[in-house]
Parts: C-alpha cells; structure tokens; sequence
C-alpha cells in the first residue's frame, strides 16, 4: 500500500527522527546513519484512522487476538493498562491526529485531542543541540475536565526485532511475568537483566529496576555492527509509585517482528488543570554485540 501519511523529519548529524502527527502524535521511526531502528506495521502504513467515530478492529491485522491497531513507532499510554476502553489505548489519543507546534529546528511539539474524561496528551519530540545521536521526549497528561483522575505516562517504544534488551538489577530486583512464557528469552549478565527478543515467543514481563538507565542493543542485518539505544529516565521511586508496579516493561510479538521497550512515569491524582509528565532520553550509537557485553559485566 502507497504511504500517504504526512511525515514530519527532526534530523541533526546522522540521525532523523520520522513523526507521523496523523497516527496519534507518534514518533513512527528513528534512523541512524541509514539504519532503521522502529517498527512500522505494514499492514497498516498510509492508512487513516477516524478514531473519534471508532471502526478501528477492521483495520487488517496479523494480530487478531490485540483489539486495536498496532500502528508502530514510539508513542504515549495512558497507565495504569485498565484505564484503557474495551481493552484497548482510548482511540483519540493512541490514533487520532495531532496538532503540531514547531518550537525550533529542532523540536516540535504534538497535541491530542480532548478524550472524553477530558484528558489530552502532549508530547514535545527534541534533538539535543549538544549531545551526537540524543533525544528527547517530553510526555505530558493534562486533565482539562471536571474530575479528578488518577494516571500517568506510559511511552511505549516497538523496535525492530532482534533486539537484547537490557536494565540493571539488584538482590531485590524481581521481574515479573505478566503474559507468556519468557524463561528462554531471560537472561543475566554481571548486574544485568537481559531480555532476548529474537523470536516470536509472545510474552511481557516488568521488573523495577535498580537504575533510571536501560539499553538494548539491536544488530544491522548482513553485519558485525549494531545500534545501542540507551534510554534514560529521571530518577525512579517506590514501586508502589507505578501503575503496574514496575517503572520498566518489555513486550515481545509473536504476530510482528518487534518487541517493545517501556518505561512508565509515576502515576498523579490529577485535579482539573493538573499534569502528569514523564521526560524519555534516547541516545542511538554504533556498536558490536562484545563491546554491548562489555558494557552489562
């Protein structure tokens, strides 16, 4: 299908960062030096969602048992997971369009609509003007309705498949498996938790772990090379603070070649006018699967 999704295109240096305000204010690809590190959903690419009106579950899908499209990229949920309607992320914010804001060369700023709690989502996408490779994604939820509610941000990145996802764990840290059967894919390495994502074994598992850092690290096909995306968040808390307990979630699909890293905000009782934010930095190098070791011992 021909891709009639208007781009927007954040590039400095080696790396461009590809918006599709369209599909829910997402950030649909990040590419470094040619190389794609983000899933897009084939089935899916160029075509538009009413979302307000609904009518999403007869979009085609290899997934048939996920009850709302899977777009691709990175993007912003709402958490805790059962917030979410009929199973599935609220469609005006996961699917409806965007409004943009350019705040400079480098950054933008995209707006959801109102869902009907009132709540909108902003995500402000910027390159670093300093740092080779980095970026940032500021995710804000406002509650512009009558109620109090209580939620916080969710971003939800869907790499490209294979990926080794790794976080930093103590005595304490204990991973959760929420769906699946994940034992294969678990490993450790020196203080690291290791998440192999080089099948189509369907699992999810959370942990919270000892660190605001994760990495994964994703090989360049016919290569000895790879990408390492490290993601940073600020500096967590109690668990208790999470929606789903844990700060760090890690999804794999049996349906797609992608798996999804996730970091979670600390959940907020919004009162009208209130917001819940969470701020995401991305930093994309090459590397080589012993250098990536290196790292985790």
């Amino acid at each position: 299908m021909e891709n009639t999704w208007q781009e927007t295109t954040l590039t400095r240096g080696d790396l461009s960062l590809i918006l599709v305000p369209s599909i829910g204010g997402r950030l649909m690809d990040v590419v470094y030096k040619g190389h794609s590190l983000l899933f897009t959903n084939p089935d899916l690419k160029g075509i538009h969602a009413d979302s307000v009106t609904g009518e999403l579950n007869t979009f085609p899908t290899r997934a048939k048992h996920v009850p709302f499209p899977l777009w691709g990229g990175e993007k912003t949920w709402l958490a805790p997971e059962r917030y979410w309607q009929d199973k599935g992320p609220i469609p005006v914010l996961d699917s409806a369009a965007y409004h943009v804001e350019w705040l400079g060369a480098h950054s933008v700023k995209m707006t959801s609509p109102k869902n009907s709690d009132g709540l909108v989502i902003t995500r402000t996408v910027s390159l670093s003007e300093t740092v080779e490779g980095q970026f940032e994604i500021h995710h804000q939820i406002t509650n512009e309705g009558a109620d109090v509610v209580k939620v916080g941000c969710w971003s939800v990145m869907m790499l490209q498949r294979n990926a080794i996802i790794a976080y930093k764990q103590n005595e304490a840290s204990k991973v959760e498996t929420y769906f699946g059967e994940p034992a294969n894919n678990l490993q450790t390495a020196g203080r690291h938790g290791v998440v192999v994502c080089n099948d189509d074994n369907e699992f999810k598992v959370g942990v919270h772990p000892d660190s605001s850092t994760a990495l994964a690290y994703c090989p360049i096909e016919n290569t000895s090379k790879g990408l390492l995306l490290t993601s940073f968040v600020e500096a967590l808390t109690d668990a208790a603070d999470y929606a789903h307990g844990n700060a760090f979630e890690v999804y794999n699909s049996a349906a797609y070649p992608y798996c999804e890293l996730e970091w979670h905000g600390k959940v907020r009782t919004l009162a009208p006018h209130d917001a819940a934010t969470l701020v995401t930095t991305f930093c994309v190098t090459e590397s080589d699967e012993v250098a990536f070791e290196m790292l985790l011992s």
